[in-house]
């Protein structure tokens, strides 16, 4: 049948018999070329080819052009490997990246890396009978490809739905690279984390403290804040000549066996506003609301003691909350994942496993009510290995959440198979959609054209000639990347 095909040339003849129909355009979404293709790419490619091939049938013309999505750090990750096999790197680590090998010469690689493989995959689409257009096939890594982009970005930025955020994001220290949704499904695995329960001594209350639990001792050198319920009801605990604060719905799972006495009951509302000390003091703080009690909705009693540290360097409720009280954000760990110097005890220590000793200190000061261990689900880089850290920083995004309710209107107006799709999973994603962050700190991919004063003012760049016409030089000859 194939050799049929190709030497009648049927492809080209049904467009060239349905040529001036009614059109139907084919531009595959590309798929990502810096590898041998497997089973799961035929499955995928059957499903493109059955949509033209019934359009066809109907009449239409359909023409189909190819693509390949040459960029992205599953190429990196690729010439990385390389690297390191070969002894020219140590480790994943831009730093030593650009320092060692350059990033002309790192970008060279990851193009001639990425076309290693187009043979192999133009042979097996031939061989499942996919028609494409293989010849006009676009690659994401051309110049012209991503002047297309920057035409379009350029096009969402005059809208004003391109903006620079400061957020928490999922964050890969040992190579430097925010990490998408995507990305950060692809890592995550059980693992057995500290689960501890703290005491936050009251100021001006002899021997009274709040009880917290955590699972992540690294934040307590950035907590600002405990956040409480409003509506919650707490009570404090006599237990072995101290008081201890804990949500009474929550008591008994908190003290367990322990003998204790409850004094008196409270509100949540009625702890707000009183100030404890901070718990490790190696960060100074300047703030009003800094070690304070403040009320938070997304405080509950489904588990820990219904306090909540806060440090809004490392979550996204933490960063909104402390943005909310005018709070700082106060970084102990560095974007290399170790802590900064002025964290004594764990500097230079990478952030997990700063736990340990941290929890000793805690335990030597008298300050631990209870350190066990717990197994959970938990992201890790899916190159590195190592734990993702959520990293309040600064990143690029385009602002998807405004066509939030336009697009789930729309989704009702799709007709899915099967039909649980458009209310269930993809459904689902466009209810709870969130700003894209569009930006990674890494080598191989379209550049944002965004260029800056260093004084705040921004200016994005549709196309070469723009960039030509504001730099006063011809650049005709040069990589975009």
């Amino acid at each position: 049948m194939l050799a049929f095909w190709r030497e009648h040339d049927t492809f080209d003849k049904t467009l060239r018999q349905t040529e001036g129909k009614p059109q139907f355009s084919f531009n595959e979404g590309p798929p990502t070329a810096n590898g041998k293709p497997g089973i799961h790419h035929v499955l995928a490619r059957a499903f493109k080819d059955v949509f033209p091939r019934y359009k066809t049938m109907r009449g239409y013309y359909v023409p189909r052009k190819a693509g390949w999505d040459t960029h992205g750090l599953p190429v990196e990750h690729e010439v990385e490997k390389h690297l390191k096999a070969e002894g020219k790197i140590e480790s994943y680590d831009k730093d030593e990246i650009e320092a060692k090998v350059g990033v002309a010469e790192f970008t060279r690689l990851c193009r001639e890396s990425v076309m290693r493989y187009i043979g192999d995959w133009e042979k097996m689409t031939e061989r499942m009978g996919f028609w494409v257009h293989l010849e006009e096939a676009y690659y994401t890594l051309d110049n012209s490809y991503i002047e297309s982009v920057w035409n379009l970005l350029q096009r969402i930025w005059d809208k004003d739905l391109i903006y620079r955020g400061y957020k928490v994001v999922p964050y890969d220290p040992r190579i430097g690279a925010t990490l998408s949704s995507h990305e950060l499904a692809q890592g995550y695995k059980d693992t057995e984390d500290p689960s501890i329960t703290v005491r936050f001594k009251l100021e001006d209350a002899d021997d009274t403290y709040i009880l917290v639990w955590t699972t992540t001792p690294w934040t307590l050198p950035s907590n600002l804040a405990l956040a409480v319920g409003e509506d919650i009801d707490y009570s404090y605990c006599s237990h072995n000549g101290q008081t201890l604060i804990v949500a009474e719905a929550l008591r008994d799972s908190v003290f367990r066996d322990e003998e204790h006495e409850v004094v008196r009951t409270v509100k949540g509302k009625d702890l707000v506003g009183l100030k404890y000390e901070q718990l490790f003091d190696y960060i100074e703080v300047d703030a009003e609301n800094a070690f304070t009690v403040l009320a938070a909705d997304f405080v509950s009693t489904e588990d820990g003691t219904g306090i909540v540290h806060t440090a809004p360097a490392y979550g996204v409720d933490d960063l909104a909350f402390g943005q909310e009280h005018g709070l700082p954000v106060v970084h102990g760990v560095g974007l290399d994942g170790n802590f900064v110097d002025a964290v004594e005890p764990v500097k230079g220590m990478f952030f997990k496993d700063a736990d340990k000793p941290l929890i000793r200190i805690l335990k030597d000061r008298g300050l631990m009510f209870r350190s066990e261990r717990y197994t959970h689900s938990y992201p890790f880089g899916w190159r590195t290995g190592d734990p993702i850290l959520y990293y309040a920083k600064n990143a690029w995004y385009i602002r998807t959440s405004k066509f939030r309710d336009r697009m789930a209107e729309l989704n009702q107006t799709i007709n899915w198979v099967p039909d649980h799709i458009r209310d269930g999973r993809f459904g689902n994603w466009l209810e709870n959609n969130i700003d894209w962050a569009l930006s990674r700190e890494r080598f191989w991919g379209t550049p944002l054209p965004v260029w800056t004063d260093g004084q705040g003012d921004y200016v994005c760049v549709g196309s070469v000639a723009e960039l030509e016409e504001l730099t006063g030089r011809e650049l005709s000859d040069l990589d975009l990347h």
